[in-house]
């Protein structure tokens, strides 16, 4: 097809340069024809149904279109369309023509769809490329639909049949050529008898797991028997399972995956549940994954430049306060962050192209990003969870440096400082005390893992605290319960929060499309250890939202 529009435009533009636009050519009857074989031409699904699609080439953002929209041509360049319908001797020529009248609304409308749907018929047999061919069958049997041209529409629907006939007794494997004729066939309001033994014998030729999944799909979607369509069901969850059984590392992984989303969407808990044991018996190791580490370093001068304002902050309370008021959040600058995800997608155009799916702590899928928000939600905290990596050994190093620098002060003593602002309880300042203290002694994981629930319990009070009404009351077997720690920090964000500490708390804690997302994985248990600079981290973030709700200058004076 593409050999015929370059032949065409060859011979039009014999003595003129091969790459000028249509819409420069001065000669009418020149740019009429060249215009009339710039259009795509599809079959797309409108619901259950499909319909052939006259598009042009080019649209613009602005809703310019380049040839133009097929009703706004011009009526002198539809003339010309209708004149060459009597000059033209090839099949696909006189399809083109006669369809792009038809779509016009152009003189004898019925007439023009019934001789382009016999011209995409006759073009069809003598076309070499098996794609090209089903194409042209299945765009002429949607235009002999559309004026109910039954004699017609019968012809293409036997060479479709033929067609896909003959493919199965081909040796080469060409299951694209098949499907294609197929959901022509089968887009028929009552498709004809045979379809399901060509199905079947498919399903027999092709041991491609993809190719099979779709002939499966057809099937599920061709029957109403509640009973076969379990059955059919269950193979296709067989089909992938049989697949990952041949595969190793992330490919079986993918589609142990592939075999839970078919069981899920067929509702049987049966095969949903059979599925997710096979996807969980997964381990990380089995993946085959590949871990990349690089190490920067930083000379003993900038680190005690980087540590001075808690050594010189003259006592641990104002030390305390200072791991946020001095090097704000872990993540960066938002604007900043911003600002270098649109400079990578500039610069590494191809990495923007790949899909990413991001695995959990125990090596199976979390999340996958379903649009272009998505993707850019998952980049942004891709630059997050960089920064905070190459800020959280710093940030660890500071807060050792206040027990260094001041001693380490009794739980009492802690208490008593973070019970000053209003919201804080007592029970709560005890708790915030005895996290800090774990970490000054040594353990860090006990620190991390003890302040991450505290870290909700201050949202929370922020929250509560606005008199916003956010509990929700049971709803039959869910009880009742506060909305997630992502909604919340929303909350707080629309009442002033700073955009770029609630992207670190949200990233840090709770963001599912990326990050660290550690509140969550910590709970489910899917975090072996966590060290230093990981609690270092939400330590800083649970004096940050400490602060929001009282005076931390005033307190550290106190």
């Amino acid at each position: 097809m593409f050999e015929a529009v370059r032949a065409l435009r060859t011979s039009l533009l014999s003595g003129t340069p091969s790459d000028v636009p249509v819409d420069e050519i001065t000669d009418l009857p020149t740019k009429a024809t060249l215009w009339a074989f710039e259009y795509k031409i599809s079959v797309e699904r409108d619901h259950n149904r499909q319909r052939a699609v006259v598009e042009p080439r080019f649209r613009g953002t602005s809703g310019e279109t380049d040839p133009p929209e097929i009703t706004a041509v011009a009526e002198e360049v539809v003339e010309v369309w209708h004149a060459l319908t009597s000059k033209v001797s090839a099949p696909w020529g006189l399809a083109r023509l006669r369809h792009l009248l038809f779509e016009r609304r152009f003189g004898r409308v019925h007439e023009h769809a019934i001789a382009a749907a016999e011209s995409y018929l006759a073009a069809a047999k003598n076309w070499e490329v098996g794609l090209d061919r089903a194409k042209f069958l299945g765009i002429g049997l949607r235009v002999a639909r559309s004026v109910n041209a039954k004699g017609q529409a019968d012809q293409i629907v036997n060479q479709l049949l033929d067609d896909a006939r003959q493919e199965l007794t081909e040796d080469d494997l060409r299951p694209g050529v098949f499907m294609r004729v197929m959901e022509s066939i089968l887009a028929e309001r009552n498709p004809p008898g045979g379809v399901d033994d060509l199905l079947e014998d498919a399903f027999a030729k092709y041991a491609d797991p993809f190719i099979r999944d779709s002939i499966l799909r057809l099937q599920i979607a061709r029957t109403s028997d509640g009973e076969v369509k379990k059955a059919l069901w269950g193979k296709l969850v067989e089909v992938w399972n049989a697949a990952a059984n041949n595969s190793q590392g992330l490919v079986r992984a993918t589609h142990l995956k592939k075999a839970l989303e078919c069981a899920e969407t067929s509702q049987e808990r049966e095969l949903v549940e059979r599925a997710a044991a096979n996807l969980q018996g997964l381990r990380k190791e089995d993946l085959g994954l590949a871990t990349f580490t690089a190490s920067t370093v930083i000379d003993d001068a900038e680190i005690e430049r980087l540590l001075a304002p808690i050594s010189g902050a003259g006592n641990w309370q104002h030390a305390l306060v200072g791991l946020y008021q001095f090097y704000g959040p872990a993540t960066g600058d938002l604007a900043q962050n911003r600002a270098r995800v649109d400079q990578y997608a500039r610069e590494f155009v191809l990495s923007g192209l790949l899909s990413k799916e991001l695995l959990g702590g125990d090596g199976l899928p979390r999340y996958r990003p379903q649009s272009d928000e998505d993707r850019d939600a998952m980049a942004l905290a891709e630059q997050e969870s960089y920064n905070v990596q190459i800020f959280a050994p710093i940030l660890a190093m500071a807060l050792s440096r206040v027990a260094d620098t001041y001693g380490i002060p009794s739980e009492g003593e802690l208490a008593e400082f973070f019970a000053q602002a209003p919201l804080t309880d007592e029970d709560l300042a005890q708790a915030l005390a005895r996290s800090f203290i774990r970490y000054w002694v040594g353990d860090a994981e006990g620190a991390a893992f003890t302040i991450i629930p505290r870290i909700e319990t201050i949202v929370r009070n922020l929250v509560v605290a606005m008199d916003r009404g956010v509990y929700r009351l049971q709803r039959d077997q869910k009880p009742g319960q506060y909305p997630g720690l992502g909604y919340m920090l929303d909350i707080l964000k629309s009442h002033g929060m700073d955009e770029s500490w609630h992207r670190c708390v949200l990233t840090v804690c709770a963001n599912p499309a990326g990050g660290w997302n550690i509140r969550n994985e910590i709970a489910h248990g899917f975090v072996a250890n966590l060290g230093m600079p990981v609690a270092a981290i939400v330590l800083q973030l649970a004096i940050y939202l400490w602060s929001l709700n009282g005076s931390p200058d005033t307190a550290a004076d106190d």
